[in-house]
């Protein structure tokens, strides 16, 4: 086995289980993950494998019962943020004209707002949920894909084959679907890598920052146990832990299927 299969074996192990453990983790738990089993900041024992948490709760318990939004919303967002950024930038891309301006203006004003003001601003005026968060990522990445795959139209438009169908007079949408979509296909894989990414860290900054209910987060579980970091850490370093890997791997894993697009 060579070093780089070993390689790969070793990042796709620790993503294989973090992703796992989110989707399966709530059957998983053996009881009330909300139940308070132990003194505060209880430090890992015989029952209590990750220790407890500010509130006595096993860790253990709510760092399975607390990924599963954390891989379903951000994964679910991403796809919607390919498919609209792909649609609005192919069309400027083609058509040009008042569309292209239409939509390269919007796009130039939502790239300059903040990501974490529009999480802010949507999370308190229309609350926390699956949905709120969603649009929170769609805010912010479909801008991002709409002007990079707008420039990748672009310049797939100036190749013979395409001013061919053209020509010939293909219709737009065959054009778009059969002669441009397949050749800008490969950034488009390869920036959702950096989606997902971002869609994890927006989606577990909400938790962190306090929103939503009193339910197992991994997000909220690195701002409600931060304070006892010194007296037992594992509250914070097992969901950090799984928030990094979840969101390193999807890109590496994105990355690696775009080169393969484009061989």
């Amino acid at each position: 086995m060579t070093g780089r299969s070993l390689a790969r074996i070793g990042l796709a192990v620790p993503a294989l289980l973090v992703i796992g453990g989110a989707l399966i983790g709530p059957w998983l738990v053996g009881g009330d993950p909300g139940e308070i089993v132990a003194l505060p900041y209880t430090s890992p024992e015989p029952g209590l494998p990750l220790g407890a948490d500010h509130s006595g709760r096993d860790v253990l318990d709510r760092l399975l019962a607390g990924g599963r939004p954390l891989v379903l919303v951000p994964v679910t967002a991403v796809v919607l943020t390919a498919v609209l950024g792909t649609a609005t930038g192919m069309a400027a891309g083609y058509f040009g004209g008042v569309w292209d301006a239409v939509v390269s203006r919007w796009d130039g004003i939502l790239l300059t707002v903040p990501p974490i003001l529009v999480l802010l601003v949507l999370l308190h005026g229309w609350g926390y949920s699956s949905f709120t968060l969603i649009l929170v990522v769609l805010v912010v990445g479909v801008p991002f894909v709409s002007r990079m795959v707008r420039a990748a139209t672009r310049q797939v438009m100036r190749d013979g084959y395409v001013e061919q169908a053209i020509a010939q007079g293909e219709r737009p949408m065959a054009v778009l679907v059969r002669e441009i979509l397949p050749n800008v296909l490969r950034p488009i894989v390869a920036d959702a890598g950096t989606r997902l990414a971002i869609a994890v860290t927006l989606t577990a900054s909400a938790g962190f920052l306090g929103f939503g209910p009193d339910e197992p987060n991994w997000g909220a579980m690195i701002s409600q146990n931060v304070e006892g970091i010194g007296l037992t850490p594992w509250g914070v370093i097992a969901p950090a832990s799984c928030l990094a890997t979840l969101a390193v791997s999807a890109n590496l894993a994105l990355d690696r299927f775009a080169a393969r697009i484009g061989r």
